[in-house]
C-alpha cells in the first residue's frame, strides 16, 4: 500500500475503535477468560489497528501474529505496537509475518491459534476465499472475529435526491475484484454468518456502524470523495450531476453540517 492508504488507516481508526460492537468484544473476552494464554492471529493487519482495539479487553498472556502483504505497514505495526498490555497489565508478544493473502490464506498461518482477527476484510473477498478460510479455521477449532465489515447501508444528511444513486453505484463497485476474486462486497455479511454456520460455528454479529459527525471533517471529506470515485468509475450516474453532488457534499462538510452513517457488522464465529 501506499502512503496515501497508510494515512487513511490512521484517519480511520478512531471511528474504527469507537463502532466495534461492545457485545461482541464482551463476548470475546469471557470466551477466553479461562484460558491460560491467548494466541492470536490478526490477518490484513495494517499497522496493527486490531491489537490496539482488543488487546486492553482481553486477558493474557497474549501472543500476536500480524499479518500482511506490506513491509512499512508490518514495521509500523511492530514499533506502535511495542509497549502494549493485556487487560491485566501484562506485555503482549508482537511478530509480523508478509504473507500476500490474494491467492487465499495459508493454513498452517493458522495452526496452534486459539482466535483469528480481521478488520475491515471479508467485504473485499469471494466466496470460494471465504469458504476455503472457514474450513481451516473449523479443522482447527479456531475462533474468527471478522469486524466492520460493510453491509451497504449508507446515509448522508441531509438528505439529497442523488444519493440512492451515487450510493447504489458505489456498491456495485464494491463488488469488483478487490485482488481476491469477485468481491462480496455489501453481501459479506450475511454471506459470512452462513458460511461459518454451515462449518459448525455458532454465529453472533451484529452492527458496528460508522456515525461521522462535524467533529470528523477529514474523515468524512476522505470518505465522501471515495464514495465519489468508486461511483464515478462505474459510469452509473452522469458526470455532471455526480460533480455536483460532491461539491454540495464537501460544501456541507466544510460547513460543519453534514452527518454521514456507513453500515458495518461485525461477526463473532465461535467453534461448537
Amino acid at each position: 500500500m501506499n502512503h496515501f492508504e497508510t494515512d487513511w488507516l490512521s484517519l480511520r481508526e478512531p471511528a474504527d475503535h469507537r463502532a466495534r460492537n461492545r457485545i461482541l468484544t464482551g463476548r470475546l473476552s469471557s470466551r477466553f477468560q479461562d484460558r491460560p494464554g491467548i494466541r492470536v492471529v490478526d490477518l490484513g493487519c495494517g499497522t496493527g489497528s486490531t491489537v490496539r482495539a482488543l488487546s486492553g479487553l482481553l486477558p493474557g498472556p497474549q501472543s500476536w501474529r500480524l499479518v500482511d502483504h506490506d513491509e512499512a505497514h508490518l514495521a509500523r505495526a511492530a514499533a506502535m505496537l511495542a509497549d502494549t498490555r493485556d487487560r491485566d497489565g501484562r506485555s503482549v508478544a508482537v511478530e509480523t509475518v508478509r504473507a500476500d493473502l490474494s491467492s487465499g490464506v495459508d493454513p498452517t498461518l493458522l495452526d496452534g491459534v486459539d482466535l483469528v482477527t480481521l478488520s475491515a476484510f471479508f467485504d473485499l473477498v469471494s466466496r470460494g476465499f471465504l469458504e476455503r478460510f472457514a474450513a481451516a479455521a473449523a479443522e482447527r477449532g479456531t475462533t474468527v472475529y471478522a469486524a466492520l465489515t460493510v453491509d451497504g447501508r449508507l446515509q448522508c444528511e441531509p438528505a439529497d435526491p442523488l444519493d440512492t444513486a451515487v450510493f447504489d453505484a458505489f456498491n456495485t463497485h464494491m463488488t469488483r475484484d478487490k485482488g481476491f476474486g469477485p468481491a462480496l462486497g455489501p453481501k459479506a455479511p450475511e454471506t459470512a454468518i452462513h458460511v461459518f454456520r454451515n462449518r459448525g460455528f455458532r454465529v453472533e454479529a451484529g452492527r458496528s456502524d460508522w456515525e461521522i459527525g462535524p467533529d470528523e471533517p477529514a474523515l468524512a471529506a476522505r470518505l465522501l470523495d471515495g464514495w465519489a470515485t468508486a461511483a464515478g468509475e462505474t459510469g452509473l450516474v452522469p458526470a455532471a450531476d455526480l460533480a455536483r453532488w460532491t461539491r454540495r457534499r464537501q460544501g456541507e462538510i466544510a460547513a460543519g453540517a453534514a452527518r454521514l452513517t456507513v453500515g458495518h457488522v461485525d461477526v463473532l464465529a465461535m467453534p461448537a
